[in-house]
């Protein structure tokens, strides 16, 4: 399983996570950008990219 979420304002986007499995088939993440206009932007995004990713992760531990 592969994913990718996009956010896109304008025309470049502010956050992309690309997730992917390894060898083990653990949920893991490929790929991460973020930007935007203040450093505490960028950490907002982050966060929510990374919660983004766990949320998928026990997704994925309660499916099994």
């Amino acid at each position: 399983m592969f994913g990718r979420k996009t956010v896109a304002i304008g025309n470049e986007p502010k956050m992309s996570i690309k997730v992917g499995h390894d060898r083990y088939n653990n949920l893991i993440i490929k790929e991460l950008r973020v930007s935007g206009d203040s450093i505490d932007e960028i950490i907002s995004q982050l966060k929510e990219s990374l919660n983004e990713f766990n949320q998928l992760k026990g997704e994925m531990v309660l499916a099994e």
